[in-house]
């Protein structure tokens, strides 16, 4: 099976290089990248293109944000199964790719999620705290759990079959994805308990109390685009279960 890994990019010249060569290591499968910038005139399109050839698809000019890039990527995809990796995101090791593949073969499974872990900018290496998705069980979207987005592969297919990301939402469409195609279309879904992406800590819907209450209004707007209704508790729940996905270090790094 191929796999089509999307990076959506915009003034990341620091990071992307991590990105990039987490993909390009990756052994026993066969990978299409592709790479999807929105513009950067900050250095990142000169990183991108030094690699030539071994990024299969590169494009750079203005969208509308990330899910519109996404969106670009998977419309150019043609792996049997599409990862998307952020350009703050890597993967752990070679052998992550190899192993969801295994995974989708052996299970015969529409889709297949892991672990994150989240570090510091200034240090890869220096754990902060870990996203521990656990076993999904039928309506566990009712109780407030998703599993991290990066660490989410699905087939192509469903793509094609259920649609893409929902562009009207600006940072809860990729758990309007996650809801519509595991809880609604109830695909199927494998759980690898291992950790396979880091992911620096940063992400826009949690940055300051404002983000965090519009994501809070996306969230509910994700389950009646749906035809879907939350519990009451549902979206009180959804950022408390972070306590216990988010199982923080005895330490923090400094």
């Amino acid at each position: 099976m191929k796999v089509s890994v999307i990076t959506a990019v915009y003034h990341n010249q620091a990071f992307i290089k991590d990105a990039i060569e987490s993909v390009l290591s990756q052994k026993h499968v066969e990978i299409e990248y592709i790479i999807v910038d929105g513009g950067s005139n900050d250095g990142t399109v000169e990183v991108v293109k030094q690699y030539g050839k071994q990024i299969h698809h590169f494009i750079s000019e203005p969208d509308e944000g990330v899910y519109y890039a996404l969106n670009k990527g998977i419309n150019l995809a043609t792996g049997d199964i599409i990862a998307l990796l952020h350009s703050d995101d890597f993967y752990m090791h070679p052998f992550v790719l190899s192993q969801v593949v295994e995974v989708f073969i052996k299970e015969n499974c529409d889709a297949v999620y892991s672990n994150l872990y989240y570090v510091k900018d200034s240090n890869i290496n220096k754990i902060v705290r870990l996203w521990d998705s656990g076993q999904y069980k039928k309506n566990d979207f009712f109780l407030g759990w998703m599993p991290p987005h990066p660490a989410f592969f699905v087939k192509r297919e469903l793509y094609q079959k259920f649609g893409a990301f929902n562009t009207s939402l600006k940072s809860a469409a990729d758990y309007e994805l996650m809801l519509r195609f595991i809880h609604k279309q109830e695909i199927a879904l494998k759980y690898i308990p291992k950790f396979f992406v880091k992911m620096r800590t940063g992400g826009t819907s949690n940055r300051t109390l404002f983000n965090r209450l519009r994501a809070n209004l996306e969230d509910r707007k994700a389950w009646y685009i749906n035809g879907l209704k939350p519990k009451w508790y549902t979206l009180l729940l959804k950022p408390a279960i972070k306590l216990r996905q988010y199982r923080f270090f005895a330490y923090f790094s400094k």
